[in-house]
């Protein structure tokens, strides 16, 4: 087996028995080369002519090809070894992601001989890792729903290791039961993890503020919301200047941890809890009963602004200016309680 890594491909060369799918000899097949290639992110050609084109002109044989795309550049690949496995991933996701706008390419080579149904359970394993990594990256929708991959994301599992008196003994299973599949899980799960940052620096720790970001809530909607209801008084910091100063205070609260947090905990609640029905009806109606929601945004505006910020996270509660009526049953609140507790600071 050998890799062949360019600017523009990666191209494993062997004899593999090969399970994918791959966008060009797809299915299962015996293969001389796996191809990955960079295309431009608006392609829109022939892709089956695309692939016929190199395997002509690199001297192969059509059916021997298997063949996969992405508009990834070949340098935030990642190959990762370990044991009989070693992988190669491309992964590019934008902020937020859309189903437009991502790839996730998978190539795992294994030097054991697996069986048909063993070559499927790789791809199961690999599919539950990089669902896996997406959501340690907290990777989701603008609406807040897990991302987790889309119809252009391809696996290929490729066994080698042919000896001279043939292929070793098959091997029946490849679950995350076996040896094999924990190793394989392993590796995507952190090979996905460390392809998206390279690509697009997906960061685990990434700041609550670009979190919120991927999520619709913006820097300008939270200044305009808090100014809604502000009520200048004689002798206070004109408006422009209180833009300015009000965007770094929720620029700074928010990078203490305890902030960070209780925003983290009302994202959790309204993308886990709230969205997926785990709360019953009260949760989908925003009932009476459901009281944590203003605790969290209580918590956040005293934290910040003391006992003050408590009388003003009720006025920016009961009014719900701004993109506070847009929001879920426990960003609203806790956004209103970031507002509050920051204009009471910043005004006294």
């Amino acid at each position: 087996m050998e890799i062949e890594k360019t600017q523009d491909y990666i191209a494993v060369h062997g004899d593999f028995n090969v399970l994918s799918s791959a966008v060009y000899n797809g299915g299962f097949v015996k293969a001389k080369t796996i191809l990955n290639v960079t295309v431009s992110s608006d392609f829109n050609e022939n892709a089956i002519e695309l692939f016929d084109s190199f395997a002509k002109e690199e001297g192969l044989k059509r059916g021997e090809l298997v063949g996969l795309m992405t508009a990834v550049k070949m340098e935030n690949a990642r190959i990762v070894e370990k044991e009989d496995v070693t992988a190669i991933i491309t992964a590019g996701i934008e902020k937020p992601p859309t189903q437009s706008s991502s790839t996730v390419n998978i190539i795992l080579l294994i030097s054991k001989n697996l069986s048909p149904s063993a070559m499927a359970n790789v791809i199961i394993v690999t599919t539950e890792a990089k669902t896996a990594a997406f959501f340690d990256l907290d990777v989701r929708y603008q609406n807040g729903e897990l991302f987790t991959g889309d119809a252009t994301d391809s696996v290929v599992v490729a066994c080698y290791g042919e000896d001279k008196e043939g292929w070793r003994e098959e091997e029946p299973f490849a679950g995350r039961a076996t040896e094999l599949g924990r190793t394989i899980y392993e590796v995507v799960r952190e090979g996905v993890k460390d392809a998206l940052f390279n690509h697009n620096t997906w960061e685990m720790d990434r700041p609550i503020l670009e979190r919120l970001e991927e999520r619709g809530i913006h820097m300008a909607d939270m200044v305009s919301t808090a100014l809604e209801l502000y009520v200048p008084v004689e002798g206070e910091i004109g408006e422009d200047e209180l833009k300015t100063r009000l965007e770094e205070m929720i620029k700074k609260e928010c990078s203490d941890v305890n902030v960070a947090l209780l925003l983290a905990a009302a994202l959790h609640a309204d993308e886990e809890e709230i969205r997926t029905g785990r709360a019953g009806e009260a949760g989908e109606t925003d009932a009476a009963c459901i009281v944590a929601d203003e605790l969290i945004g209580i918590d956040i505006a005293e934290y910040i602004g003391g006992k003050k910020a408590l009388f003003n996270f009720f006025y920016y509660d009961t009014r719900k200016p701004g993109i506070l009526s847009r929001l879920g049953v426990f960003m609203d609140d806790a956004i209103g309680g970031l507002i509050a507790g920051c204009m009471s600071k910043l005004l006294g």
